[in-house]
């Protein structure tokens, strides 16, 4: 099943093992989500990478947008798109 996900899209070639696992998991769990069910997916994911002390790079966290969205429907890359303007919003007024 790891080959159906990653087939499209290219791995950042220094991502450790235990991120590649971390992020199969992810992918396989958002797919087949309701709109609605992103978001909290999304808050729980961070949680869980933070428990288990995962650190993402910009390169890997663009990695992990693409991934997401290669395995999403076209309404869930629309929500996808709205969280991150709101994403880059709340950044840039920091």
């Amino acid at each position: 099943m790891e080959q159906d996900i990653w087939k499209n899209i290219k791995l950042p070639e220094d991502m450790s093992p235990e991120k590649i696992d971390f992020l199969t998991e992810a992918i396989e769990g958002s797919r087949n989500l309701k709109k609605q069910e992103l978001l909290p997916y999304l808050t729980r994911l961070m949680r869980i990478s933070k428990e288990k002390q995962l650190t993402f790079t910009d390169a890997e966290i663009q990695f992990i947008i693409a991934a997401i969205r290669n395995s999403s429907s076209p309404e869930q890359n629309q929500y996808i798109d709205q969280l991150m303007k709101e994403s880059q919003k709340r950044h840039s007024s920091l």
